[in-house]
């Protein structure tokens, strides 16, 4: 999955290999260092080389310049926070939740030859209504049981997150709208995780949509919904500090 840019500026000193301590003497030096090494002439079967001998070059001619250099500084230990926060997904379909439209098909082939078996086409009307009304109800709730058991997958998740709510939309319809005044707690984990306790009728209703709303644990003091946000847009330390820095989201005390 591509990923969008990150919310705090690119880290320059990294580029050039140098602490952000480091005197022009030494910036100067690290960056003749880095051009040497990723010059294109010097790497001519390497089609990347351009594009790193500039984000070299880019580097430097902030760092060089004084002015630029404190900007810079200034915000590295400030960085800007959007007001709106998107995230999206775009997910191969699995296989599995349509598993339950196949077995759909199946057993209603196999309530044909059931029947054929048993003669009922020769039968009274009564007789063959019942028996098509009790195989298709048969197999209806046979399918039903497996439509729970493997749901269909979104393809195309996303969500918007900003002071007031945070909204989750999924192949084109909402299934998540919740303000932060209904939830109690946000919490983001390793890998890509986030937790939220929301008020449990803020969650009425609500299903999984893996593979990314992956469990609505039901609670007496509230549900607990559980998140995979690993292969989105947005990387996990951007979203933990938008959380952060929007005062009205609950954010856990490690994520604040």
């Amino acid at each position: 999955m591509s990923r969008s840019d990150d919310a705090s500026p690119p880290d320059y000193y990294a580029r050039l290999g140098v602490q952000p301590s480091a005197s022009a003497d030494e910036i100067r030096a690290a960056y003749r260092e880095k051009a040497h090494e990723t010059h294109p002439d010097h790497n001519p079967d390497d089609p990347k080389a351009a594009e790193r001998f500039q984000t070299v070059r880019e580097a430097y001619q902030v760092l060089r310049d004084p002015d630029r250099r404190e900007s810079y500084d200034r915000a590295r230990r400030s960085p800007q926070v959007p007001e709106v926060l998107r995230i999206t997904q775009q997910a191969p379909a699995g296989c599995g939740g349509y598993l339950w439209r196949v077995f759909a098909g199946l057993a209603a082939v196999g309530v044909f030859f059931v029947l054929e078996a048993l003669g009922v086409w020769a039968a009274d009307v009564w007789t063959l209504s019942l028996a098509v009304g009790g195989g298709a109800l048969v197999a209806g709730l046979i399918t039903a049981l497996v439509a729970r058991r493997f749901p269909d997958e979104a393809t195309d998740v996303s969500f918007r997150l900003d002071a007031q709510h945070l909204q989750m939309r999924a192949d084109g319809r909402t299934v998540l709208r919740v303000g932060w005044d209904r939830v109690d707690r946000v919490e983001v984990r390793d890998g890509g995780q986030m937790v939220m306790r929301v008020a449990p009728a803020a969650a009425q209703g609500l299903r999984p949509v893996p593979p990314v709303l992956m469990a609505v644990d039901d609670r007496s003091d509230g549900a607990l919904l559980r998140f995979d946000l690993s292969e989105t847009d947005v990387p996990q330390h951007v979203l933990a500090s938008f959380l952060r820095a929007t005062d009205p989201i609950p954010a856990s005390p490690a994520d604040k």
